[in-house]
């Protein structure tokens, strides 16, 4: 029985219960996670003294960590584009992972620590909160002051950042953007002290991902200068980088479970649309086929250009071009209209190979990243009318095509090991669930009844207020009219809004196969 050490990124269902429910489908592993008590509360820090404790303690006869960098730094990610902590203070707690090696020289160490994001619109519930006023601005001069120095701006580029620089001067907010920019140049330099410990093997392994990413901007400007480092200190097959935040736990996970069972599986990946992956998705910065290749290689695989010599096919759901919210679906009532979709992509036919995989005994990993934030009803309804929902060995569509892909992609590596159970039942009911029934349908239906009361952001409380109580007489409805037939039984066992939100969800559901 090996023993790895788990430190989430933050008290999320998605960073702190996956991995949990990723483990629990193993034989082989005792996975002990830092208590959740002792993690933060979105922007409230978790108890860093108390999750080193738990690290020193639970590491002495561990075989493997999985350790977010964010959280032993900062208590978190949110908490990391909040803090005002100096370097000596981030350096100490980062050179913990030294103390941890040498108490235990045989522990492998597996982390990660994200690139700093920087979103486009103004708000303030993840960010500080002078975001609410500014975050656009800051945003948009990073982006265009980035994209200056690649080509010259035209006249309409030119006009935004001239007037994001006006706003920002008449406003008096230069004071906001000289605390960001510190921020960022601080976080910046930890991730370089972060590639010292692999560097010098304390880490042996670490993925830097990038949380709501894009092409140009601040964010791209930092993996520029972390890049340049990782080049330098000839680090590319020890350090990876590809957008994600959420769900490297999942990979972290899964690349851990296949060095211990001394398997590298081998991954063929196939689209519904000719576009080949070649398309960038929504807050990300690259090509999804590049995205995926990173994925696999972060999770222990290997890319497969050979179906039938493959251990897993993974069926990526995608937009001939335009990728677009998951809100537009529903708006349209689940009936797409849209060229991109409608006849920019073979459904039909995506479908008909899953099933013919499915004949033939291949393990089917179903990435569904078609839109953003959601999952694709129209492709759900199409397994479920065709009984594939629980013969396929994976399936997630939640977030970013980066948090399906961590998800999907480890999912469908455990099963291939480990094989069908409760626990894979139970979660793989749960990603339909949640991706599709909550993310695509209950959430934009509870909004748009309580969003004359409540913002996007924040609703009446967690568990028993009247959204919460919305939300969950719904999402029995929906597990009633999708996941309920003569052949299996879905019930909802759990449910609340973790960060008292409308965005994400924490359920927990049971399938029972009659």
């Amino acid at each position: 029985m090996k023993k790895i050490v788990f430190v989430p990124l933050d008290e999320r269902p998605c960073t702190y219960n996956y991995p949990i429910m990723l483990a629990s489908m193993t034989s082989n592993i005792n996975f002990v996670s830092i208590d959740k008590q002792y993690m933060g509360d979105i922007k409230k820090p978790g108890n860093i003294k108390k999750i080193q404790e738990s690290l020193y303690n639970q590491c002495k006869d561990a075989n493997y960590a999985i350790i977010a960098i964010d959280t032993l730094l900062y208590g978190g990610i949110v908490p990391s584009r909040l803090h005002y902590d100096d370097e000596k203070t981030l350096l100490d707690r980062l050179n913990f992972l030294r103390t941890l090696k040498k108490i235990n020289p045989n522990l492998t160490i597996y982390a990660y620590h994200l690139i700093m994001r920087c979103p486009s619109g103004s708000g303030d519930s993840e960010e500080p909160n002078y975001y609410a006023l500014c975050g656009k601005e800051i945003h948009e001069i990073g982006y265009y002051k980035h994209l200056s120095e690649i080509r010259p701006l035209n006249e309409k580029e030119q006009q935004i950042y001239d007037s994001d620089i006006k706003f920002i001067e008449d406003n008096n907010y230069q004071q906001y953007v000289d605390d960001y920019l510190a921020r960022r140049k601080i976080n910046a330099l930890m991730n370089i002290h972060t590639l010292e410990l692999v560097k010098d093997n304390i880490i042996d392994f670490l993925v830097i991902p990038q949380d709501d990413s894009a092409p140009y901007g601040l964010t791209a400007k930092d993996q520029m200068i972390v890049r340049k480092q990782i080049e330098e200190k000839n680090l590319q097959l020890k350090v990876l980088m590809y957008p994600d935040a959420d769900a490297v736990g999942n990979t972290l996970l899964a690349r851990v479970i296949n060095r211990i069972n001394n398997t590298t599986p081998k991954v063929y990946v196939r689209y519904s649309s000719c576009n080949n992956g070649n398309i960038i998705p929504l807050y990300e910065d690259r090509p999804v086929s590049e995205s995926i290749k990173y994925q696999i290689l972060a999770a222990g695989g290997i890319m497969s250009f050979d179906y039938t010599n493959s251990d897993i096919v993974l069926m990526v759901n995608l937009p001939l071009k335009n990728m677009l919210e998951a809100r537009h679906l529903y708006d349209l009532n689940f009936k797409e209209t849209s060229l991109d979709y409608s006849v920019g992509r073979n459904l039909v036919e995506y479908v008909e190979y899953i099933k013919y995989l499915v004949s033939i005994n291949k393990c089917v990993a179903v990435a569904d990243i078609a839109y953003a934030n959601g999952a694709d009803s129209v492709l759900f309804n199409l397994l479920k009318n065709e009984d594939l929902l629980f013969k396929v060995n994976s399936y997630a569509g939640w977030n970013t095509a980066a948090n399906t892909l961590g998800t999907c992609l480890p999912l469908a590596m455990i099963n291939k090991i480990y094989g069908n159970s409760k626990q894979f039942y139970d979660f793989l009911a749960l990603r339909y669930v949640e991706d599709v029934g909550y993310m695509a349908d209950v959430r934009f239906a509870a909004y748009d009844k309580f969003k004359d009361r409540f913002l996007w952001k924040e609703i009446d409380g967690k568990e028993n207020g009247e959204v919460a109580t919305y939300i969950r007489n719904n999402l029995i409805s929906w597990i009633n009219n999708n996941l309920v037939n003569d052949k299996y039984e879905t019930k909802l066992v759990k449910h609340q809004q973790p960060w008292n939100r409308f965005f994400e969800t924490e359920v927990k559901v049971e399938v029972k196969f009659k």
